[in-house]
Order: structure tokens, then sequence, then C-alpha cells
């Protein structure tokens, strides 16, 4: 009898173990889902997230996809999304379509993706101008008004642009002609905007004094300042570079740290003799607020797949700008510490500091 009953709990002991076994090698229950934010930046080559689009149970995408764009086409932000929209079609097997909104430095599109259903059929993709128009009160809404997605692009390569017969061909010479010349120089910006408050800080720190014109978007700004009306453009590289390139335009430098990687002979600022600094454009997706974790999760997962297995970092940089994957968390963190140093810049513009 002690023999049978010892045989049955051996028995049981198996099996219950064999049931473990199974559950832990296929039940989604026991297999952590990878949430926005929980992968570092990834490298090219690096190991894919755990939470794949293969593993992801939502049904989303089931129709096509407006991609907002609160800029005009042709521009950087719009070309950038278009090579992402490509990349999304082929991945998910829907149509991503990039939708340009433009007006009011972007406001308008960002209301739009505000107010849109919280289905995932409706996405913005911006840059840290979203932080700005918050700041300086032409839109209502920050980062913290939306579900926060991945981080695509970083572009320092963000600066102030000339005719080529222009009389000044570096910062220097365009602080000394601008003190000589106060309130002639005319800067063609988005009043309010992320060029505005780049110009204003440049004012800041060198004590010279622009006469600051709104022309409307980047790829508008190129008109204007090839048509001779205005003198200067802050800018990306990017939405510039064909001008460049014909000799139409001169680049005067990027206010960044260090070099761009893309653009390695332009110099910065701060080789130029000037103490001034301005953070580029931060590229990145954002969802209505209430759009399911599920949907989220698998777009994120999607475009970190995209990442992980070098398949959008060329088409990246082809367009000047720097790929840089960061998780939803990491975006978020950015940019509340940009949006704080924002704050604090338009305070002093507005104290006349």
């Amino acid at each position: 009898m002690k023999k049978k009953l010892l045989a049955l709990l051996i028995c049981a002991v198996l099996i219950a173990g064999a049931l473990a076994g199974c559950g832990n090698s296929g039940s989604p229950s026991k297999t952590p889902a990878n949430t926005p934010g929980s992968t570092p930046a990834s490298t090219p080559g690096s190991t894919p997230s755990s939470t794949s689009p293969g593993t992801n149970t939502t049904s989303w995408p089931t129709g096509p996809v407006s991609i907002i764009v609160p800029a005009s086409a042709g521009g950087g932000t719009d070309l950038l999304a278009r090579v992402v929209a490509e990349k999304l079609t082929q991945k998910l097997g829907q149509s991503f379509v990039v939708v340009n909104v433009t007006g009011a430095g972007g406001s308008n599109g960002i209301s739009q993706v505000h107010d849109a259903k919280p289905d995932g059929n409706t996405i913005l993709f911006f840059h840290n101008a979203l932080l700005i128009n918050k700041v300086s009160g032409i839109s209502n809404y920050s980062y913290d008004g939306f579900e926060v997605g991945p981080h695509l692009v970083s572009d320092i390569a963000t600066g102030f642009y000339v005719r080529s017969d222009a009389p000044y061909k570096t910062y220097s010479e365009l602080v000394e002609y601008a003190l000589a010349h106060p309130g002639e120089v005319t800067m063609g910006v988005e009043v309010g905007g992320f060029t505005y408050l780049m110009v204003k800080s440049f004012e800041a720190a060198t004590g010279v004094q622009f006469n600051m014109v709104d022309v409307g978007s980047n790829a508008e700004k190129c008109t204007a300042l090839l048509g001779g009306h205005i003198d200067i453009m802050p800018n990306q590289y990017s939405t510039a570079a064909g001008y460049i390139k014909s000799g139409d335009f001169i680049a005067l430098g990027f206010p960044a740290e260090e070099r761009s990687e893309v653009y390695p002979d332009v110099p910065t600022a701060k080789e130029q003799g000037l103490d001034w600094l301005y953070s580029g454009y931060e590229f990145g997706f954002f969802f209505p607020k209430g759009t399911p974790k599920e949907i989220q999760e698998k777009f994120n997962s999607t475009i970190k797949g995209l990442f992980d297995n070098n398949e959008i970092q060329q088409s990246i940089l082809d367009l000047g700008n720097e790929p840089v994957y960061m998780s939803p968390e990491e975006f978020t963190e950015k940019l509340k510490s940009m949006e704080e140093n924002y704050t604090k810049l338009m305070a002093d513009v507005q104290a006349g500091r």
C-alpha cells in the first residue's frame, strides 16, 4: 500500500512539473509584455524587442491610418513622415497616409490629432515645436496632452541660412553687421514658434536686434529667402540642402556642442566664438489620449523593429537627419526637460532679459 501511495505521489509531482513547464513556454499570461518605454534606445544589430507585431493580439490596423504632419509638403518633417509611412505600410499591411495640416505654427495639425477619436487611425508626427507652441500660447496642448509614442530622429543641423551674396558668411560676421545695423536685418520666422524662440535666444546671447517677419513654414522660408523677401532664415539643413548644393544658400553654422555627424563640414557657433546653444528638432509620434495600450505597443514595437533590423536608418540619413530611436518613456523624459528649458527661455524673452 505504501509503495502504491509513493508511486502515485511521484506521478503527481511529475505531472505538475510538466504542466508548469508548458505554462512557462506558451501561456501569454506568464510572459510579461513590453510596455512603451521598457526597452533602451536601440542600435543596429541589437536584439529585437519581445513585444513584436507578431505577439500583439490587437487586430490594428484594420484600415488606412492618417499620419498628421503639421507642416507643408516637401519640407523636412513631411519627407521624414513619408519615409516612415512607406515602411509602416509594408510592415503592417494597411496604408499609412501622410496628411499635411498647416497653419498657426503647427497648431492646427496638433489640435486635429488631439481631438481625433483614439482608435489608432490618427497619429501625429511632429517635433519639439509642440512644446514651444504651448509655452508661447499658440497652442493649448503640449506633450502631456497626448499619448507619447517613440522618438525617431534628432536633428542638430538646424541653424541660420543666408543667400550666397549676403555680406556675412559666418555668425561672427553676422553679429558685427547686425550690431552696426540694428533692426535692419530681416529674419523669416513663424512668430511664437520654434524658429522665433531660436532667434530670440540668439539676440539674447549676442545683443543684436533683428526685424522678424512671419513667413510660415520651413519650405516657405526657403522661397522667401531665395526671392530676397528676407535676409536670413532659421531652418533645418535638410530643407535647405538643395539650395546649398546649387550655391544659392550658405549655412552659417549650428548652435550645438559638437559638429553634426551628418554634416561634418559645417562649423558650430561655439567654434566661431559665440556662446550660443539651442536644441535642434527632435521628431517623434503622438497618439490621441486614450488610444488603447495594445495599439501603442504594436506601433512602438514596429518602429523599434525597423531600427533593430537596420531597415530605416539609411533613409533617414539620406534626408540629412540622424536616426535615433527612443522608447516612449525616454522620449517623454526628454520632452519634459526641453519644455522646462523653453519655459525659462520664454519667460526671459518676455521679461526683456
